[in-house]
């Protein structure tokens, strides 16, 4: 399989996914209710998306490819994929209704942070 094309579609799964798990977060809020188990198993996987996402680009940069990618672009990655556990470890873990507003902000940055990060990448 292309790493470029791996590559490409986790980035756009990672906006996709964060912007929902923020329009989730958001919905909770004005709800008023906290963040429960599902939404705590949403938050785990933004995370790990982003993982995925770096594994996928070192593999392309061990083939030659990317090398030409601007240093503000492994910035906006590796902000991916700290924002929700600092975001957790800056609250303590607190799981009422104002952490909904907080952690779904939260996801519509990290969206933002990938579209940037998507943007500072060369075409290929």
């Amino acid at each position: 399989m292309n790493p470029i094309v791996l590559h490409t579609g986790i980035s756009n799964m990672v906006v996709l996914f964060n912007a929902v798990l923020g329009g989730w977060g958001l919905l909770k809020y004005f709800r008023n209710q906290g963040v429960d188990s599902s939404y705590w198993g949403g938050l785990s996987l933004s995370p790990i998306l982003g993982l995925v996402q770096l594994a996928i680009g070192i593999w392309m940069l061990t083939l030659g490819l990317g090398s030409n990618v601007r240093f503000v672009h492994y910035l906006y990655g590796a902000l991916v994929v700290i924002s929700v556990p600092a975001t957790f470890a800056f609250t303590n873990g607190r799981d009422d209704r104002p952490m909904a507003l907080i952690y779904g902000a939260m996801c519509l940055i990290i969206a933002g942070f990938g579209l940037r990060g998507i943007t500072t990448a060369p075409l290929h």
